[in-house]
């Protein structure tokens, strides 16, 4: 029987490869998955590269995207929380505070009528409700105030060393606040300034309701880290520390509108232990920042012994 050349051809020679029979190697237990992309790179022909080239770069556009849906979510909230503290600050002047003021003077006008010969306990009672009284005047002025926006005009370190020394006042902590000289502080745009100061009153203020310390340290720098300038802010306490979990747990609005004043300008917020035990915030902002996170707001001009 005759056999055709051609047969034998078919039978002795190994068949060439098409695109559909190039198999990407099996790899081993524990092999990357970076190993199996450059065994796949190298059997795929220029047509696969190039999807693989165009997965990576939409998955970088995406990545993208989503970080400045981040930015643009952090500085809506940062603007958000100062037209908060703004109407706050207004409406506990204009409405709590015209109250108070006409509680203040019908007292007067009971302690005007009161007989002198009414008895001991009312003369007490109407003592100690002027005492309460001038303490929750004197508790919504002081709303008022760190609600209200700081004066900017003399720079950051003016406007938070005289906050910080009215904090110490009110409180009983023991307040230290120090700045490296540097002129490019004085110089610092509005809204730089004011996520500066926000996240020092509520770093402050977290210190003062929950870390059982007896001392702060606050603190501005500017320093640098390669070719990119920054402007730093440090709050420290002696307390009883926050755990990890705490500084994660859901519902902290004071630790999320720090992060989002950071982020909205381009900064970063750590929070770690501090050297003695309780814990160190530092809130880090690039000095050229000029994206107005929040809108520039004035600051109202109230008149706070009313």
């Amino acid at each position: 029987m005759k056999t055709s050349t051609a047969s034998v051809l078919d039978q002795s020679q190994p068949r060439h490869a098409t695109f559909c029979d190039v198999q990407s190697p099996a790899l081993a237990p524990g092999e990357a998955a970076g190993t199996y992309a450059a065994h796949d790179a190298a059997a795929c022909p220029a047509s696969a590269l190039s999807a693989l080239m165009d997965a990576k770069l939409a998955a970088d556009r995406e990545i993208q995207r989503l970080s400045a849906r981040v930015h643009q979510l952090s500085t809506q909230l940062a603007a958000t929380d100062e037209r908060v503290r703004r109407m706050l600050a207004q409406e506990l002047h204009d409405a709590a505070g015209a109250a108070l003021t006409a509680a203040r003077f019908a007292l007067a006008r009971l302690e005007t009528w009161l007989p002198a010969d009414a008895p001991a306990p009312c003369t007490e009672a109407l003592g100690i409700a002027k005492q309460s009284l001038d303490a929750v005047c004197e508790a919504n002025q002081q709303a008022v105030a760190g609600l209200s926006a700081p004066q900017l005009d003399g720079g950051i370190a003016r406007a938070l060393a005289d906050w910080a020394e009215r904090f110490a006042a009110s409180t009983s902590l023991d307040v230290t606040f120090t700045c490296a000289p540097d002129a490019r502080l004085a110089r610092l745009g509005e809204p730089v300034a004011l996520a500066i100061f926000r996240v020092a009153q509520e770093a402050l203020s977290n210190v003062a309701r929950h870390a059982r310390a007896s001392v702060a340290r606050v603190h501005i720098e500017v320093n640098a880290e390669g070719d990119a300038r920054f402007v730093t802010l440090f709050v420290e306490d002696d307390g009883c520390g926050m755990t990890a979990a705490a500084r994660r747990k859901p519902g902290r609005l004071g630790l999320s509108g720090m992060r989002s004043r950071c982020e909205a300008l381009g900064g970063s917020l750590r929070i770690t232990a501090s050297a003695t035990g309780g814990t160190a915030v530092r809130a880090r902002f690039p000095l050229t920042a000029s994206h107005a996170a929040v809108s520039p707001i004035r600051p109202a001009r109230f008149a706070l012994n009313s």
